[in-house]
Parts: structure tokens; sequence; C-alpha cells
């Protein structure tokens, strides 16, 4: 039996902050999925990172792309080390099942970062991500492909990952009025990531 903490996993990072960005892979395996989202965005458009961590490499290669990004992580120690690496870039504090920004963006991305929620606080994020993006707006993020739980290991901590199953996934994004753009399932050349990208496409009901 695992003695992670499976309900915020955020305080395992604050342990492991340090032995995390040193042992991060700094390569951007995630490029070709930047890139797409990229081709949905204008110049200067907003981009949530939800879960940014250090923000190497994915926000520092979406500022470098001319974007304006916002970075939110529930990790002090984690954005203490974001702010030395990217000091002209808003951080936020916050748990993502907490947040509420009062702003919308054009892109939402939550790569390996919101499947580190249970389960049961995946379903109520849907919510989140719609508040929180402009119509048309792209959410781009990573999960598993079962409901249940996983655990790995870093800096001699337990690691949780939780998932809802792809059904699950498909049936929230449509739910919150999202379609679909991609949908890859372990990639090879990308970690094995299960990665979702999807459009916000508000239906305005009239009375």
């Amino acid at each position: 039996m695992k003695k992670g903490n499976s309900k915020n996993v955020f305080e395992v990072y604050n342990k492991i902050a340090d032995c995390f960005a040193e042992n991060r892979y700094q390569g951007l395996m995630e490029k070709k999925y930047l890139d797409e989202l990229i081709t949905h965005l204008d110049a200067r458009s907003e981009v949530l990172d939800l879960g940014c961590g250090t923000g190497i490499p994915i926000l520092g290669y979406l500022r470098n792309q001319n974007l304006n990004v916002t970075g939110v992580d529930a990790s002090d120690k984690i954005l203490a080390l974001a702010k030395k690496n990217f000091p002209s870039t808003l951080f936020i504090q916050s748990d993502m099942r907490h947040l509420s920004l009062n702003k919308k963006f054009d892109a939402i991305i939550a790569w390996h970062s919101f499947f580190h929620l249970p389960a049961e606080d995946q379903p109520a994020m849907f919510a989140t991500f719609e508040a929180h993006l402009n119509p048309n707006g792209i959410l781009l993020f990573t999960s598993g492909t079962t409901h249940g739980e996983a655990w790995g290991s870093i800096g001699g901590e337990d690691l949780f990952h939780g998932s809802l199953s792809t059904r699950e996934y498909q049936d929230l994004l449509t739910a919150h009025d999202f379609s679909v753009l991609k949908h890859q399932i372990n990639d090879p050349d990308c970690g094995n990531a299960n990665v979702w990208m999807a459009k916000y496409t508000p239906v305005f009901k009239t009375v």
C-alpha cells in the first residue's frame, strides 16, 4: 500500500522541488502538440499553464512564441523556482480545484498536472476549464485511459496519479461544450503520454 499523498500531490512537490527541477527532462517532446495548439491562436494570445511547474520547458517555449502566459501551480516551492526562471511572468499559487481567476484565456494547458488529481475530483475541473476559456479556446491536457489510480516515485517520494476512463473524459468534454480535435493514446514519441486537445464551442441558448 502506497503511503504517498493522494489528495494533495502538491505537498509532495514541495518536498521534492529541487530534485524535480534537476531531473525534469529539459527537451521538448511535447513540441508537436504545442505547435498544433499555437496554430489555433493569434499573436499575443492569453494562455493559462495550469500546473506549470518550474516553467521549463513548456511555459518557456510558449513565451518564446510571443504568447502571454500565466502560470498556476499549487506548490509554493515549485513556483519559487518558476519565478526565478521567468521573473517577468505572472505566476499564481492556487490549487486548480479551487481556481477562480475572473479572467478568460485563449488556451489552457494542463500537461502532466491534471492527472495528479484523484478521479473523483476530476469531473468538476471541466466546469473550471469552461469558466476560464474564451469561446473557441483550446484545452490541452494529458490523462490516463482507465478509471483508477497509479503510483510513481520521485526523490524517494510516492507520486500519485488518477484517471477517469476514456469514455468518461469524452462524455465530460461533450457535456461542457468541447469538441475533440485530437486524442492520442500512448504516444511513443512523447513519453507514452495520453493527450487530449479540444475546442470550447459553447452553445448559446436563447430564451
